[in-house]
């Protein structure tokens, strides 16, 4: 037995490389450096690593040195979620709002740090949000990110705003941090979030958290599109909507 703390059945190697995927997953793109230096692992080892991922297809390699996650893993992951069957439970909600509001209609899902959005129901207006399924938004900036931060368990909630940088996107983003401290005290008031042009100009946001068995948001709701439609006397009847609709979803998804 190694006296290193080790269980006799994990592989240094396996193990290494799913911190890689872990570490890919919360950046856009790092480099063999980053990493290592991130992982406190053997720059080799990691380059070793990412080249047999990437011959592999579970990461890209950008340039020289950047890699990237691969579309490999998000098609796993929807194939996972398609599994557990949540999106074919969730569409007919998406559908509902969709057609009462036609503006488009989201389900996102929170990672820690940024929110992936799962499923969406586009509006039929030439002009309208358009983020794909598998697009990545931050946190801070979003409806939909700070509809389930609020609503996390207080230690989550600081751990999130002493580790991210609250990157400004336009200058309505709350970039800093008791700013929005005080945004999701707002938000677990109301039950719902908006995102007033803080993360793409133009756009307006709402959204509701939806909570599982364990009565921790971790999926959330919204409706977007341009600010011009979604003016601000709408927003309260979409946000009771909206939590409507959540509530009918955790119900579907056996939240009693």
């Amino acid at each position: 037995m190694a006296d290193n703390g080790r269980k006799y059945y994990q592989i240094a190697s396996l193990e290494r490389g799913l911190n890689i995927l872990d570490v890919l997953t919360h950046r856009q793109e790092a480099t063999v450096s980053e990493i290592a230096a991130e992982l406190g692992c053997d720059r080799s080892a990691c380059h070793r690593a990412l080249l047999t991922m990437r011959d592999m297809g579970y990461v890209n390699q950008e340039g020289a040195s950047g890699f990237t996650l691969s579309m490999k893993i998000f098609e796993m992951a929807m194939r996972m979620v398609n599994r557990l069957e949540i999106r074919p439970i969730t569409r007919p909600f998406l559908e509902e709002l969709r057609d009462k509001y036609k503006e488009t209609v989201n389900l996102g899902v929170w990672d820690g740090k940024d929110v992936t959005y799962l499923d969406k129901c586009e509006s039929a207006e030439v002009i309208r949000a358009e983020l794909a399924v598998g697009a990545r938004v931050p946190t801070h900036c979003s409806a939909l990110g700070k509809a389930i931060l609020a609503f996390r368990l207080p230690e989550e909630i600081e751990k999130y705003l002493s580790s991210t940088p609250l990157t400004t996107m336009t200058h309505n983003t709350l970039a800093d941090t008791e700013d929005l401290r005080k945004e999701l005290m707002r938000i677990r008031a109301d039950g719902m979030a908006v995102d007033d042009e803080e993360c793409y100009l133009g756009l307006r946001c709402v959204a509701a958290p939806i909570f599982n068995q364990r009565d921790r948001a971790g999926m959330s709701l919204s409706v977007s599109g341009p600010s011009g439609r979604i003016t601000l006397n709408k927003l309260q009847a979409i946000g009771r909507d909206l939590k409507e609709a959540c509530r009918r979803i955790e119900a579907a998804l056996g939240r009693s």
